[in-house]
């Protein structure tokens, strides 16, 4: 007689851990899953306990003993969301995982000294990588604690303005493995300190010294590093023509530089700058020079470049028509707010580089339709197409479009765009973002069309397209079952219709639909009971939306991380509720008649997780002085502004 199956016997148990480990990998996308298997059986516990090796808590009381215990193996720790991590916090961390950590982000934790940093160093002897940005107070003692992390390989120090010359110093003579540096805005380290590192660290592949006062004569070391691929140089006005005309050495190494804002520095320059790096494949020049033919020619020199940005310059017609004469064949051109591009020099770019991938040709207000039929014409590769506020451009321009079937992004925001425009884009099958905000010509129909083809789509503006209503959101909402983000701000047609249909997008991450009066708590709970994932939310100007609203949300979104309910109807009721949401950490109030000072109190008290609130200045003497100490201590940043009543508006 056959035996019954043993139903006591797990399955999984005869899976080997090296499988099992792989099912793991394939949920990190999703942490409810991750969790969900975990709590499943206690044999799932364990595996993902030695299995984890990265960590991002919530709040720094998750790091207690057990957390530490638990979880041997982390490498790489996120703290950006614990702001309180104090010398205490990690010097137990470091002694938990003194064998296994490798990365640290403290860009977002204030409390902490050189004391701390130096438990950190000391004790975790296979870090390779700390970001210690946005922490202007510390010194160069920090620095000093820094170098005892002789293994490091990437370190940044943005916005760091305490520490100068000696501190770098520490670290480029006790840190020689060092590959990446960060030094944006340490605006007190000169061109000695950055001259330490390049004489002392020669495994350097990435060095950003944006906004530092340095001049030309640390170039002479930095271009001598044998393997510096990236230079960031953004707004470094100390560097001039007539000093980098004088340079004798040459990076041959060199694959990216970005010279943003260096106003100083001309087609001479970066001729200098440039010298033998035959390797260069991207070039950011925005908001610099002037675009000639003399910094043409100096591009000539790159075989190999592939992208150049020149966004905000002032471009020559003889100068943008000669960058089309360049050797090699651009995959990405930023063109974004260049004044000269015209309906002459355009089309011969886009002729010339038919291999375009990516085109920015932002607020480019006189091009017309003969720029797109040439462009849709040459590009059949491109993927990415941003043309917001091209004003010129006719509706027969966006008919074009949808020759470009490789299309993946596409911005047309405040254009004369029209329903026959969207039907032609339809043909653009693998789109995934499509802005059409300010598009006043297109209706429902034009929807419908990117509805029945683009289902990968997954960012969806319709900012201000007031013609839209809910038959064509229902239509989008149906045909793009992938959305994350969705803006259908200021429209007076939507109702809670809409919110019902994007309820069904269950990957839902980012929703604003500030200023659309019609909705009411029925639609947001439809919103907050299906759509877990939902991380941002903007109800902004949303006068139905009451404390019903505030209490299914505090119910069912436990992921919201960013709330903007200025103008609603909520009181102290709801906003006590929100709460009990452990992600929340920005949220922004405004003009809320039902919210009172001892509610408003309470929020902050009970809201454990706040990084950043926005208030209306009325209330800063209101709230006990020892409430806003213990905020402050606490790492929560409240911004108090005097913001008048908007009955209506853009904002």
């Amino acid at each position: 007689m056959e035996q019954p199956p043993d139903t006591t016997t797990n399955l999984f148990d005869h899976l080997s851990k090296e499988l099992l480990y792989t099912i793991l990998d394939h949920l990190n996308d999703d942490p409810f899953a991750r969790k969900s298997l975990s709590q499943s059986c206690k044999s799932f516990h364990a595996l993902e306990a030695t299995h984890r090796t990265s960590l991002k808590p919530r709040r720094l009381e998750f790091l207690l003993p057990k957390t530490l215990h638990r979880y041997r193996s982390i490498s790489h720790l996120d703290l950006t969301l614990c702001p309180c991590v104090d010398d205490a916090t990690l010097k137990s961390l470091s002694l938990a995982w003194h064998s296994s950590l490798r990365s640290i982000d403290l860009s977002k934790s204030r409390l902490f000294s050189h004391v701390g940093l130096s438990a950190l160093a000391v004790n975790c002897t296979c870090l390779v990588e700390i970001d210690l940005s946005n922490r202007p107070d510390l010194t160069d003692l920090a620095a000093k604690a820094i170098a005892e992390a002789v293994n490091l390989e990437r370190l940044c120090l943005g916005r760091c303005k305490g520490i100068t010359d000696l501190g770098i110093g520490c670290v480029a003579v006790r840190c020689s493995r060092l590959r990446h540096v960060g030094l944006r805005w340490c605006i007190r380290v000169t061109d000695f300190g950055v001259g330490l590192i390049a004489i002392k660290c020669k495994e350097i592949r990435s060095l950003d010294l944006s906004y530092l006062p340095i001049t030309e004569k640390c170039l002479h070391h930095i271009l001598q590093l044998e393997h510096l691929e990236d230079l960031v140089l953004e707004h470094c006005l100390g560097i001039e023509d007539h000093g980098l005309a004088t340079l004798q050495a040459s990076c041959k190494s060199m694959k990216m530089l970005n010279l943003s804002k260096c106003q100083n520095i001309g087609h001479i320059g970066i001729a200098s700058l440039t010298s033998g790096a035959h390797n260069l494949e991207k070039l950011i020049l925005s908001s610099s020079l002037s675009v000639t033919t003399d910094l043409a020619k100096c591009l000539q020199s790159f075989p190999r470049l592939r992208s150049v940005k020149l966004d905000s310059c002032l471009g020559t017609k003889s100068g943008l028509k000669a960058i089309g004469n360049l050797g090699a064949s651009l995959k990405e051109l930023n063109l974004s707010k260049c004044v000269g591009v015209t309906d002459e020099n355009l089309p011969f770019l886009v002729q010339t580089h038919k291999d375009l991938e990516k085109l920015d040709i932002t607020c480019c207000h006189t091009i017309t339709h003969a720029s797109i039929s040439s462009l849709t014409n040459s590009c059949l590769r491109i993927t990415s197409l941003r043309m917001e506020s091209c004003s010129l451009v006719s509706r027969e321009g966006f008919l074009f479009i949808g020759r470009c079937q490789l299309l993946e992004e596409l911005d047309v925001t405040d254009t004369e765009i029209d329903d026959q425009g969207l039907q032609s884009i339809s043909r653009c099958t693998k789109l995934s973002c499509l802005k059409l905000g300010i598009c006043l010509m297109i209706t429902d129909d034009g929807l419908k069309h990117i509805a029945s083809s683009c289902s990968k789509l997954k960012h969806l503006d319709l900012y201000r397209s007031s013609r839209i209503t809910d038959e064509g959101i229902v239509a989008a909402a149906l045909g793009c079952p992938s959305l994350e983000v969705v803006n259908i701000a200021y429209n007076n047609n939507i109702t809670d219709t809409s919110l019902e249909s994007f309820s069904k997008c269950q990957k839902l991450r980012t929703l604003e639909i500030r200023g659309c009066p019609r909705i009411s708590p029925k639609g947001l709970s439809n919103i907050a009971s299906k759509c877990k994932y939902l991380e941002m939310l903007d109800i902004k100007k949303c006068h139905k939306i009451n404390d019903t609203g505030m209490i299914q949300l505090a119910q069912h979104s436990q992921n919201l991380k960013h709330i903007k309910l200025s103008y609603c109807s909520v009181t102290d009721v709801g906003l006590i509720a929100l709460a009990s949401i452990s992600c929340l950490q920005h949220v922004s109030i405004f003009h809320v008649e039902g919210l009172t000072s001892n509610g408003l109190a309470a929020f902050l008290l009970a809201c454990q997780n706040l990084t950043k609130v926005k208030l209306h200045a009325c209330f800063e003497s209101l709230i006990p002085q020892q409430i806003l100490n213990y905020m402050e201590a606490r790492g929560c940043t409240l911004v108090w502004r005097d913001k008048t009543f908007e009955a209506s508006g853009w904002d």
